[in-house]
C-alpha cells in the first residue's frame, strides 16, 4: 500500500512530508509525493502552448526538487507529477492509480500546531473516497512514529463502525488507542431553550456520551481486548475542550464522516469541523465506506 502526499508548487511544505514519514515508519507503507499541475484556464492558453509548458514544467520540477531535499532520508519515497483539471481531482486520481491507502496534505496558513483546512483539503474532505490525513501547520516528527490514535467519538450513527475502524488504524500503526469526546458548555440562552439549567444539560450529555463510548468498545471483540482509555474534554469553547485532555508526541486524531455525506466520500459535519479546527495534532478523516472496510479487517 501507498501513502499519497499532495505537495504544492507554490511554497515549501516540510510539515506534510514529516507527517507522511511518521505514518510510513509506523505502517511500513511506501510514500509517493505527488505534485499536481492544473490545466490552464486562461483564454488563449492551451496545454500545448510552449510558454505554458515551459512554465509548468519549471513549477513541477522546482516543487519536486524541494520535496527531495526536505523528505526525511530514512523513508523510501517516489516522486510523480500529475496533470489534472483540479488539484483535488488529480490527487484522487493519482491515489487510485497507486492503490493508496490514504491521501496526506498539509494545512493552510494559520496558527502553528493547529489544523487549518485549505481549499484543497476542504475539497478532498467532500470528495475523496480514501481517508484524508491533514498535518498541523509546522508539524515535525523527526524520526518518530505514531504513538497513539485518538478517535473523536460523537456517539452518533455508525458509532460502532467508527470505533472499529479507528482501532484498525491504530493496529496498522502499532499505536495505542483511545476514545475522546468533547463537551462544550451551553450558553444560558441555549440552556433555556431546552428548559434546563446549563450544568444539568452538560452533565447529562457527559453521562450519555460516556455510556455510548463504553457500549461501542464492548461491541467489538478486538476493541474490547484493547480496553482503550475513554476521556472527555470539557470547556467553555472548543479550544478549551480540546486542550482539556493530554496530547502526546506522535499522536493523531481519527474522525469519521457525517451521515449526511455520500457513503463513499469524506464529509465532516459542523461538530466534526469544529473539532478539526481546534485539534493540536494531525487529523485523519475517514469516509463511511472506508470505515466499514477497515472495521471488517
Amino acid at each position: 500500500m501507498t501513502l499519497l502526499v499532495g505537495y504544492p508548487t507554490n511554497r515549501r511544505a516540510k510539515a506534510v512530508l514529516s507527517m507522511a514519514a511518521m505514518l510510513a515508519r509506523s505502517s511500513g507503507q511506501e510514500v509517493v509525493v505527488c505534485t499536481v499541475i492544473r490545466d490552464p484556464r486562461v483564454p488563449g492558453v492551451t496545454r500545448d502552448d510552449p510558454e505554458f509548458c515551459s512554465y509548468v514544467d519549471e513549477l513541477a520540477d522546482t516543487a519536486i526538487e524541494q520535496a527531495r531535499r526536505d523528505m526525511p532520508a530514512d523513508v523510501p519515497v517516489k516522486f510523480t507529477r500529475v496533470d489534472a483539471r483540479s488539484i483535488p481531482a488529480g490527487l484522487v486520481q493519482a491515489a487510485e492509480q497507486r492503490n493508496a491507502s490514504m491521501i496526506v496534505v498539509g494545512s493552510a496558513m494559520g496558527p502553528v500546531e493547529r489544523v487549518t483546512v485549505s481549499s484543497i483539503a476542504d475539497r478532498l474532505l467532500h470528495s475523496s473516497p480514501l481517508p484524508v490525513a491533514i498535518a498541523t501547520r509546522g508539524f515535525r516528527a523527526e524520526s518518530g512514529q505514531v504513538k497513539r490514535v485518538t478517535l473523536a467519538f460523537d456517539g452518533g450513527e455508525q458509532g460502532d463502525v467508527k470505533v472499529a475502524a479507528a482501532e484498525a488504524v491504530a493496529a496498522q500503526f502499532g499505536a495505542e488507542f483511545r476514545l475522546a469526546s468533547f463537551a462544550v458548555h451551553l450558553s444560558p440562552p441555549e440552556a433555556l431553550r431546552v428548559h434546563l439549567e446549563g450544568n444539568a444539560v452538560f452533565e447529562q450529555w457527559i453521562e450519555k456520551i460516556s455510556s455510548a463510548a463504553r457500549e461501542a468498545v464492548l461491541s467489538d471483540e478486538a476493541v474490547a481486548r484493547r480496553d482503550p482509555q475513554i476521556v472527555i474534554g470539557q470547556g467553555d469553547d472548543w479550544e478549551d475542550a480540546l486542550d482539556d485532555i493530554d496530547w502526546g508526541t506522535g499522536e493523531v486524531m481519527v474522525i469519521g464522516s457525517s451521515p449526511a455525506g455520500a457513503l463513499a466520500r469524506v464529509f465532516l459535519g459542523s461538530r466534526a469541523a469544529k473539532i478539526v479546527r481546534h485539534t493540536p495534532v494531525p487529523v485523519i478523516a475517514i469516509p463511511r465506506g472506508a470505515a466499514a472496510e477497515l472495521a471488517e479487517r
